[in-house]
């Protein structure tokens, strides 16, 4: 498995995904189309959810595949609807 890979094909997926859709969904998309290095998908867990202002969450999510693991952080705005990626780690 190269995570090297993984991690420019993320960074440069997300760069060009539209924001107006879920984060989540967008990182999860972009990790089925790098089945060839980071297997099938297995489950998404959530790790943490902690408010950092009135209007924003932090929250990290794990999502598991067959050969890695992918810790993702999300900033979350509710009043607004929108989510960013704050982070991620791949963990084999």
């Amino acid at each position: 498995m190269n995570t090297r890979k993984i991690k420019l094909a993320l960074t440069a997926g997300l760069i060009n995904k539209s924001s107006q859709r879920n984060a989540l969904v967008a990182v999860k998309e972009l990790m089925n189309s790098l089945a060839d290095e980071a297997g099938r998908f297995l489950v998404l867990q959530p790790v943490s959810n902690q408010s950092i202002s009135n209007h924003s969450i932090k929250e990290t999510y794990s999502l598991r595949y067959e050969r890695c693991t992918l810790d993702v952080e999300l900033i979350s705005y509710p009043q607004a609807n929108r989510q960013a990626v704050q982070g991620f780690r791949i963990h084999t």
